[in-house]
């Protein structure tokens, strides 16, 4: 009899881990049944997926009780907790994964995530940094990416296949976000340093074209106006375009020369091993450990940043990603020996 397996976590968000749900569901489709409850915010379409933001609770405790195995991917700490209390009381194997490193290494409640995470029966972290804050011998490090289908992935939109197209003539730079935010009073995802690696391009006339894209529209902290109003008056268009709306960020990565990753925190960036199992460059800060064949620069430092850049671009440098095809055999065997 197959196994139920309920994930948690941002089912329907555009970002790093809802990724990884989704092909991790995808990826084991053939072996185990799969269903979800999505933290999301609510959208305006209809999904057949439960949205424990609807409130209903009895439809929630319903799912909880119909599964073999709960895995949780929740980022909120208590939240995350609840779901594990829960998962215990009503006697489910539960498997929790870890995907961020900030929520450990900044957290309060640091003492409690661990002691409610030793309720669980695995736990997955995806660095060893994680690993050593959490101190659970349970804990197995596996990093979160799982390779793309890329026959599912969308197009992209007509807009940017118009934009590579009339730049077809440059070197494309690519770079995303999420969401844009601060961290320690920064830019966390870097926006602000591919504005001046713009100034920069413009001011050697290279011709190289950056894309960053932003998945969504919820600009808290004005980092994105900020930033728009800095391209336009420093008359930076044809340096670097800012698009403003979730894309399969993947396939640009195809359609790009190198990929950056300019956070000044991180846990193991989906985008990284993106670009290098696609065989394509990929430069990120050095604020933690980073995949076999990822160049480095001197994280919120432009100046290296452009530098690192413009010399990888110049060697037109191939790192590739390492072939692996063990991620399949790895969650099997996770979710049998549960």
């Amino acid at each position: 009899m197959r196994k139920n397996i309920v994930m948690i976590g941002p089912y329907s968000a555009i970002g790093g881990v809802s990724m990884h749900i989704r092909r991790l569901a995808n990826l084991l489709k053939n072996d185990f049944d799969f269903n979800f409850i999505d933290e999301s915010p609510v959208g305006n379409e209809k999904s057949s997926v439960f949205n424990l933001r609807t409130g209903n609770f009895l439809k929630y405790f319903s799912i909880i009780w119909k599964a073999d195995i709960i895995h949780i991917h929740t980022s909120i700490w208590w939240l995350r907790g609840f779901h594990v209390l829960i998962g215990f009381l009503l006697r489910k194997k539960i498997v929790v994964t870890f995907h961020a490193l900030l929520e450990l290494k900044d957290s309060s409640y640091l003492n409690l995530i661990r002691k409610y995470t030793s309720l669980a029966d695995k736990v997955v972290v995806v660095n060893h940094e994680m690993y050593v804050l959490l101190k659970l011998n349970k804990a197995v490090v596996r990093e979160a990416f799982i390779p793309p289908d890329l026959n599912s992935e969308p197009e992209l939109p007509v807009e940017l296949k118009e934009l590579l197209t009339q730049n077809s003539d440059k070197k494309i730079i690519v770079s995303n976000a999420f969401r844009l935010d601060l961290h320690n009073q920064e830019d966390l995802y870097g926006l602000d340093l591919m504005v001046e690696v713009a100034k920069q391009i413009k001011f050697e006339n290279k011709p190289y074209k950056i894309i960053f894209v932003v998945a969504s529209r919820d600009d808290k902290y004005g980092l994105l106006e900020r930033n728009k109003r800095i391209v336009e008056d420093e008359n930076l268009s044809k340096q670097i375009t800012i698009f403003n709306h979730p894309i399969s960020f993947v396939r640009l990565i195809e359609k790009s020369h190198i990929v950056v990753r300019a956070t000044n925190t991180d846990g193991d960036a989906l985008t990284v091993r993106e670009a290098l199992y696609l065989e394509k460059p990929v430069l990120a800060s050095d604020v933690v450990e980073r995949p076999e064949g990822t160049s480095l620069f001197q994280n919120r430092n432009a100046d290296d940043l452009y530098i690192k850049a413009d010399s990888i671009l110049i060697m037109e440098k191939l790192e590739s990603f390492p072939a692996n095809d063990s991620y399949h055999e790895f969650y099997k065997n996770l979710y049998l020996t549960v």
